[in-house]
């Protein structure tokens, strides 16, 4: 059936509207959306790459900072610690425990406590003498002095004397153990002076650095105070009080420990170049003072402990 004129005019309008109008706009919609597609995409993936870009900047400033490590490790071991929900689960027997250890912290000697840094100008310089001499980090050595001279004022021991013990002894390697049992910075027998380290925790204390230290300067000090004098009280701390001689190692600590006091002094390239080397040096007499006690048939010393340096 036919149309009439008007409503084939009508249509087609309506036609011409779609194709001009409609069409058009419909797709400009889609164009659109496909760009704000491909921009949240682009966005991600800018997102994404900041934060590598990000991550490896952070982690190429740990690796550069050692203060920053420190304080990324300090941060991890507080999250990690547990918090007060956790303790309040706790058994009797924990709960004994924790007021074991209170206790102990009381009396001043658990290894957890932080150890003292060197601050004044004379332990820095005695930080950089012993950190370019055992090639060990200054970082670590500055906690080693520190305690060694706050222990050596509390207990009335030169602190320069300690750290000579300490150099010859293990060369500042904490975990140094000799072949009669030495242990740690000092090598002390942990099986002699186990009671000396229940106040740090137990045995497995004697390779904490500080707790290793305040032992130790405590054993040498007893040891100088029956002995008499310096010289006999080294001989007694190495083991070899029954012995005609200490096989120099009393000559190598006093002569140590000049040196220290000569940095301490503001010459530590003086003390550096007066030193000799010290793989050479420590490592050859101490196999020979082992040699000289084994052919003697004792290990025992006058004060009634075995202490022989690490070989």
């Amino acid at each position: 059936m036919k149309l009439p004129a008007a409503a084939q005019h009508k249509e087609a309008r309506v036609s011409l509207l779609k194709e001009r109008a409609w069409l058009p706009t419909s797709a400009a919609l889609i164009t659109a959306g496909r760009d704000v597609g491909r921009g949240i995409v682009i966005l991600g993936r800018g997102t994404i790459g900041m934060t590598g870009i990000l991550t490896l900047s952070v982690a190429v400033a740990l690796i550069g900072s050692e203060q920053a490590r420190e304080h990324v490790m300090a941060v991890a071991g507080s999250l990690a610690a547990p918090g007060p929900a956790v303790a309040s689960l706790s058994t009797g027997v924990v709960d004994s425990n924790a007021e074991r250890e209170s206790r102990a912290d009381r009396r001043g000697g658990r290894m957890s406590v932080q150890p003292a840094v060197a601050v004044d100008p004379a332990q820095e310089r005695v930080t950089r003498y012993l950190s370019r001499r055992y090639r060990v980090a200054e970082n670590a050595v500055r906690q080693i002095v520190g305690e060694a001279f706050n222990t050596g004022r509390s207990i009335g021991i030169d602190p320069m004397l300690i750290l000579a013990v300490t150099a010859v002894e293990s060369s500042l390697n904490p975990f140094a153990q000799s072949p009669v049992g030495a242990q740690g910075l000092m090598q002390v027998l942990t099986h002699v002076h186990s009671d000396k380290f229940l106040l740090h925790g137990g045995d497995h204390a004697a390779l904490d650095p500080i707790a290793n230290l305040r032992v130790g300067s405590e054993i040498l000090k007893d040891l100088i105070q029956r002995g008499g004098s310096v010289e006999r009280g080294l001989q007694l701390y190495v083991g070899a009080g029954n012995l005609p001689d200490d096989g120099g190692y009393a000559a190598r600590v006093l002569g140590e420990m000049a040196r220290i006091k000569l940095a301490a002094g503001g010459r530590p390239r003086d003390a550096l170049a007066a030193g000799p080397a010290v793989r050479e040096s420590v490592g050859r007499s101490a196999l020979a003072a082992d040699l000289q006690r084994i052919g003697a048939g004792s290990f025992q010393g006058a004060a009634g402990t075995d202490r022989r340096p690490i070989s």
